[in-house]
C-alpha cells in the first residue's frame, strides 16, 4: 500500500484556513495594560453582563487606532482579528445596539476616566506637565440633529460653514505631545468664552491628590485665542503663565510700530523651523521685549470688584517669512478691493449702478470682509444718475502697515523665560494642532453616526484615549532610538497576520506570520511580551 505524502495527509486534516489580524497589536495592547484601561472602567462602570464595559471599551479603542469603523461595523472587524482569541469574546456579543449602550453607561463617568487615564500616563512616563499648548478645532457633522445640544452651527475650522459641528479645546504637553486634558463644547461655542472655563478644568485636574504634590504652575501656549484680559487674570490669581500672541489692537500696533528696524536688527533670535535648519538662505527671526500693560477685569466670583492694571511683557518679533506672507496677503485683498471699486466705476449711471441707494450697498459688499478696506479712501458723490466715484490709496495708512509687516506682540507673564526660550516654546504649538490633524486623519473621529449627545461624547472619549496611546507610542520610540513615527508603526504592522487552521477534529492551529525586518526592529527597541500571547485568553 502506497504511503500517502505528509502534503496530502495535512491537506485532508484541514478543514478550514482563515486569516486573522494581529495588526499593531503586540505594541499597542501593552500601553492600554499599563494604562489599565480596562479595570478602571469596571471599576467606575461594573457590570454583571456576559461581557465587561473593559473589554468592550479595549475594543473600540483598538479598532480606532488599527481600522477605524463606525459601530455597525465593529463586529465585522473583530471577525477577522485577534480580539475574540485574547479578550475571550465573540464577535456575535459586539452587535451595534451593544456598543450603544456601553457609551450610555460610560457616559457619567467619562471626566473621572480620562482623569485617571492621564495621570497614570504622567506617574508611568513622568510626563511633564510645566508647559501645556491649547487648541481648540471643530468636525463637522452631516445631517439634522434637531434635537442636539452639542451638535450647532458655529465658524467652521473645516471650511464647511454649512455644515452643524462641535467644538473641542484640548491641552497637549511641550516636548512628549501627549493630550492631557479636554472639553467638548457646543458647535456655536464663541472661542472668546473658553478661556476662563479652560484654565478652570485645568485647576480642577491639577488639584487631583495625585498631582498636587507636584506643585504645577503650568505655562499655557496658545494662540491669540486664549491671550484675553480674563484669561491673563485667571493667571496672575493662580500664579500661572501665558505665552501667546495679541490681537492686533490699536495698542498692540502702537507696541509694534515704536519698535526701530535697527533695535530689532540688533537682536538676533537663535529659533529655527525644522525645516530650515540647513537652509544657508534662511533670514533669522529677531525680537524685541517691551512692557505692556493690561487692565484685568475682576474675577467671576467678585463681578463688582474694579478692574486693575498688570504690566507684563510682549516680544515683538519680526519674521521673514511672515512678512512675505502679511505683503501676499495685502498685494491680494488691496488688488481684489480696486478692481471690485474699478467694476462699479466702469458700471457707474448704467441701469441699477444709475441708483445711489445700489452703489452704495455695492460698496458696502465690495469693501466688507476686506482686509485692505482701510487703505482706500472711497468718494461717492452726485445723485441719482448723475453719480461720480473716485477712490484712491491712503498712503499714510499703507505706509503705516507698511512698517509693522512680519511683526507680532507674543505676550508673556512668565518672566524667566528669555527671548529665544518665548519663542521657541510659542513655536511647538504647531506640534499641538497636528495632534489635531491626527484625530480627523488616522483615528478618524468622523464618520459620526450617532444621534445622541451621550454617545457622541463617548465617540470622542474614546478616540482621545486612541490619541493618548498613539502619543505614548511615539514617546516610547523616541526613548528606544526609533525614528519613526506612530503613523508609520501602525501602517508598517496592519497587514501582520495569523493563519487560524482549523482541523477536522476541531482542534485549531494558530501560527503568527513571519515579522518584516521593520517589525522586528520595533518589537526589539519596544520589548514587551512574546508576540504568542495574543493567541491566548488574556482576559482571565
Amino acid at each position: 500500500m502506497p504511503v500517502q505524502p505528509l502534503a496530502d495527509t495535512v491537506r485532508r486534516a484541514i478543514q478550514r484556513s482563515d486569516t486573522l489580524q494581529l495588526g499593531a497589536i503586540p505594541v499597542l495592547y501593552p500601553l492600554l495594560e499599563t494604562l489599565g484601561l480596562r479595570d478602571l472602567v469596571n471599576t467606575l462602570c461594573p457590570t454583571q453582563a456576559d461581557l465587561d464595559l473593559g473589554r468592550v471599551l479595549l475594543v473600540l479603542v483598538l479598532n480606532r487606532l488599527m481600522s477605524p469603523q463606525p459601530l455597525s461595523a465593529i463586529q465585522e472587524w473583530v471577525t477577522h482579528s485577534v480580539v475574540p482569541l485574547m479578550l475571550d469574546l465573540s464577535a456575535a456579543q459586539l452587535y451595534d445596539q451593544r456598543l450603544g449602550r456601553a457609551l450610555d453607561a460610560l457616559y457619567p463617568h467619562l471626566g473621572e476616566l480620562w482623569a485617571r487615564l492621564v495621570v497614570r500616563a504622567v506617574q508611568v512616563w513622568h510626563l511633564d506637565l510645566s508647559i501645556l499648548h491649547w487648541d481648540i478645532t471643530s468636525f463637522y457633522f452631516e445631517g439634522a440633529y434637531t434635537d442636539s445640544e452639542l451638535i450647532r452651527y458655529g465658524h467652521s475650522r473645516d471650511h464647511q460653514s454649512d455644515a452643524k459641528q462641535i467644538n473641542l479645546l484640548a491641552d497637549v504637553t511641550h516636548q512628549s505631545r501627549i493630550p492631557v486634558g479636554y472639553q467638548t463644547l457646543p458647535g456655536n461655542t464663541a472661542d472668546i468664552t473658553t478661556p476662563l472655563r479652560h484654565v478652570d478644568a485645568l485647576l480642577h485636574f491639577l488639584a487631583r491628590p495625585e498631582l498636587a504634590p507636584l506643585h504645577v504652575h503650568p505655562i499655557l501656549v496658545s494662540d491669540c485665542k486664549m491671550i484675553t484680559p480674563e484669561a491673563v487674570g485667571a493667571c496672575h490669581r493662580h500664579h500661572w503663565f501665558y505665552l501667546g500672541p495679541w490681537a492686533r489692537t490699536t495698542q498692540v500696533l502702537t507696541v509694534l510700530r515704536h519698535v526701530s528696524e535697527d533695535e530689532l536688527a540688533a537682536h538676533v533670535l537663535s529659533y529655527r523651523p525644522r525645516r530650515q535648519v540647513n537652509d544657508p538662505h534662511f533670514v533669522p527671526y529677531r525680537g524685541v521685549w517691551r512692557p505692556f500693560a493690561i487692565q484685568v477685569p475682576p474675577p467671576p466670583e467678585t463681578p463688582d470688584a474694579a478692574p486693575h492694571t498688570v504690566t507684563d511683557r510682549v516680544l515683538v518679533v519680526w519674521s521673514a517669512g511672515k512678512a512675505r506672507l502679511d505683503l501676499q496677503k495685502r498685494q491680494t485683498t488691496l488688488k481684489r478691493l480696486l478692481d471690485g471699486l474699478e467694476h462699479i466705476r466702469r458700471q457707474l449711471n448704467h441701469g441699477r449702478y444709475a441708483e445711489r441707494d445700489y452703489v452704495v450697498e455695492r460698496l458696502a459688499s465690495v469693501r466688507r470682509g476686506n482686509p485692505a478696506k482701510p487703505l482706500v479712501q472711497v468718494n461717492l458723490q452726485g445723485t441719482d444718475r448723475a453719480l461720480s466715484l473716485q477712490f484712491h490709496i491712503d498712503r499714510e495708512r499703507l505706509a503705516a502697515e507698511q512698517a509693522v509687516e512680519g511683526r507680532y506682540a507674543l505676550g508673556t507673564n512668565a518672566a524667566h523665560l528669555a527671548a529665544d526660550e518665548a519663542l521657541t516654546i510659542f513655536k511647538a504649538q504647531d506640534d499641538a494642532e497636528k495632534q489635531f490633524r491626527t484625530w480627523k486623519g488616522p483615528v478618524a473621529v468622523r464618520p459620526v453616526f450617532l444621534h445622541t449627545d451621550q454617545r457622541i461624547e463617548g465617540l470622542v472619549f474614546i478616540t482621545l484615549v486612541a490619541l493618548l496611546v498613539r502619543a505614548l507610542l511615539a514617546l516610547r520610540g523616541r526613548e528606544a532610538g526609533l525614528k519613526v513615527t506612530a503613523d508609520q508603526v501602525l501602517t508598517e504592522f496592519a497587514s501582520w497576520s495569523v493563519v487560524d487552521l482549523t482541523l477536522r477534529d476541531g482542534v485549531h492551529l494558530r501560527q503568527i506570520t513571519a515579522p518584516t525586518e521593520f517589525q522586528t526592529k520595533v518589537l526589539t527597541a519596544l520589548g514587551g511580551p512574546p508576540d504568542e500571547r495574543y493567541l491566548t485568553n488574556l482576559a482571565a
